[in-house]
């Protein structure tokens, strides 16, 4: 079976380590990592970006919810 980068990024994403989308690019093959990142977010994926100043700039991870609130 044929995984998308789509694929590859959900597998990425959900390891639970934050990552660039450079770093996404270069495991995913991913060139603009942000609009699957939206893409994913309207199917109901819960991804979080990390905007904090770092060397390799924006950062996103994935955590799955932990029952209700």
């Amino acid at each position: 079976m044929t995984k998308t980068k789509t694929d590859r990024l959900v597998k990425v994403l959900s390891k639970g380590k934050q990552v660039s989308a450079e770093q996404i690019y270069a495991r995913t093959g991913l060139v603009n990592p942000s609009s699957t990142i939206h893409r994913l977010r309207e199917q109901g994926l819960v991804i979080y970006t990390n905007k904090r100043n770092t060397d390799q700039g924006v950062k996103y991870f994935y955590r799955a919810p932990q029952g209700q609130f």
